[in-house]
């Protein structure tokens, strides 16, 4: 498949890279379009707005509709958030690449499986059977980048995370970066030029 994505933690400079990415290559003649995907999306966004009103699901587990779910639906809240990505996957980034597009992701199907394990509390979720198919999928893609940074950097970058948030960010993100066997590209001490200029000499084509 035509896609190029990047995935990491918050800060790490996936965006800017992205659209960096994306001009280069439209410059080159490719037809590009960018795309994104990461938290609770369609089915699973309108049971959030609407679980929201109850204060056994209040909490700050998911930053976007201040939920948290507890231990006892937690499979089945999974399972819900993996079936409303589907419409996503298909629209933002299969049925363009079909059409012939050369689809920049800033966030991909990594990045998902990531969301669901953090505003879920379940670490251990990278290791059910829809992650491993949601990865099996991101294997598929033409390259993929891991774009990182020290922990220390992130929490400048991202003032209104603490470092715990990173801690758990991190100790996922190396996991499945390793599983993909993906490109790491680390831009503590770089440059968003000099980042983007590897990225390129990573994806040359």
């Amino acid at each position: 498949m035509p896609i190029i994505y990047l995935f990491g933690p918050d800060g790490s400079g996936k965006t800017t890279i992205a659209r960096g990415l994306a001009k280069e290559l439209k410059s080159r003649g490719f037809k590009v379009t960018t795309s994104w995907m990461r938290g609770t999306h369609t089915l699973a966004s309108l049971l959030a707005k609407f679980l929201s009103r109850f204060d056994i699901f209040k909490g700050p587990d998911n930053p976007y509709y201040e939920i948290s779910i507890p231990k006892s639906v937690r499979r089945p809240w999974q399972l819900i958030e993996f079936i409303s990505i589907l419409p996503v996957l298909f629209a933002k980034f299969l049925i363009p690449s079909i059409l012939g597009y050369t689809v920049v992701a800033e966030r991909y199907l990594p990045d998902f499986i990531v969301w669901i394990a953090l505003t879920t509390n379940d670490p251990q979720y990278i290791n059910s059977f829809t992650a491993g198919f949601l990865l099996g999928i991101s294997s598929r893609a033409k390259a993929s980048m891991y774009v990182t940074a020290k922990q220390d950097e992130l929490v400048r970058r991202r003032c209104n995370m603490g470092r715990k948030a990173f801690t758990k960010q991190l100790r996922l993100y190396d996991v499945i970066a390793k599983r993909l066997n993906a490109f790491r590209l680390d831009t503590t001490s770089r440059s968003v030029d000099e980042s983007l200029k590897e990225v390129l000499a990573h994806f040359h084509t």
